[in-house]
């Protein structure tokens, strides 16, 4: 059971839902209060899903389901989420993971990830894939509705010492957890100065990827300043903001004291165990039956 606010730290009451899709989010709702392994979702919670399906109804049913799921059989990623963990750490203190804060015209939200350190023993891949997603569920209670989101995957630095510590198990996880329930609008993945053995990573995570993953996907060698404009980087690139690395210090901060509580209590946000003695049809979660719509191409 959470004790805090959820997907919100900062949101305790409903967010305002647009007029035309108020009946549908509160229909939701009540769908999931009525689902007997889901955990304590929230009325917010039934407002982002939906806003991230399209206001699919269905599509964010499935991806309601599919996201109880994942955390409840993937313990390694979504169980003892401590910030101040020595894996969590070392992940932080080897990478960038920076929410830019400039939004695009659309009102797209820029993510950046890169390596700080380049050294491949300072990467548990489990790890990584769990900091990975605290950073992103932090960024989504900070920024409420977001109409879509731009991530940018720097591979300057990356080695095939990387690949080789890649799990295939945490992979597999990443990436059902990414397409099926991550309850955001992705827009575009740019993967910059992509390393010569592309074709190498590609040939790993490839049987993960859908279509619609798939078609969200750029590569190039250049840099970030090549794709979104020097108006929206940091000082690294040209851009007029803070350098990267300190505008991850200042956002590996805010995790540490404003979210670290909150953070662990998001680990009881998962589908809970079967009940010995009930009947299968009580214990199922009601399936929906079109699929998620969270990825959009433009």
């Amino acid at each position: 059971m959470t004790t805090l606010s959820h997907p919100f730290k900062d949101s305790p009451e409903p967010l305002e839902v647009p007029k035309e899709h108020a009946a549908n989010v509160d229909a939701l709702y009540e769908w999931m209060k009525d689902q007997p392994r889901f955990p304590s979702f929230s009325k917010n919670h039934a407002h982002l899903f939906l806003h991230a399906c399209l206001w699919n109804v269905e599509d964010a049913k499935k991806a309601l389901q599919k996201y109880a799921q994942i955390h409840a059989n993937s313990p390694e990623i979504f169980d003892n989420r401590d910030i101040m963990g020595s894996g969590v750490q070392m992940t932080l203190n080897a990478t960038h993971m920076v929410a830019l804060p400039r939004t695009t015209p659309e009102g797209y939200r820029l993510l950046y990830y890169r390596l700080s350190d380049t050294d491949p023993s300072k990467m548990n891949f489990a790890e990584a894939v769990k900091s990975f997603c605290m950073f992103n569920d932090a960024q989504i209670s900070v920024d409420g509705i977001m109409e879509g989101y731009i991530v940018i995957f720097d591979m300057k630095g990356v080695r095939l010492g990387h690949l080789a510590r890649v799990q295939f198990g945490p992979l597999r996880v990443f990436m059902s957890y990414i397409q099926d329930a991550h309850p955001v609008r992705l827009k575009k993945i740019y993967i910059v100065h992509t390393a010569s053995f592309i074709n190498q990573v590609m040939a790993l995570v490839k049987p993960l990827i859908k279509s619609e993953l798939l078609g969200l996907l750029q590569f190039t060698t250049a840099g970030p300043e090549e794709i979104v404009g020097v108006d929206y980087l940091p000082k690294d690139f040209g851009g007029p903001f803070d350098e990267v690395a300190t505008m991850h210090a200042e956002q590996k901060k805010r995790l540490e004291t404003e979210y670290r509580d909150w953070l662990m209590d998001s680990s009881a946000l998962k589908e809970a165990p079967k009940q010995k003695g009930t009947s299968s049809s009580s214990n199922a979660i009601k399936p929906p039956v079109k699929a998620f719509r969270g990825l959009e191409i433009d």
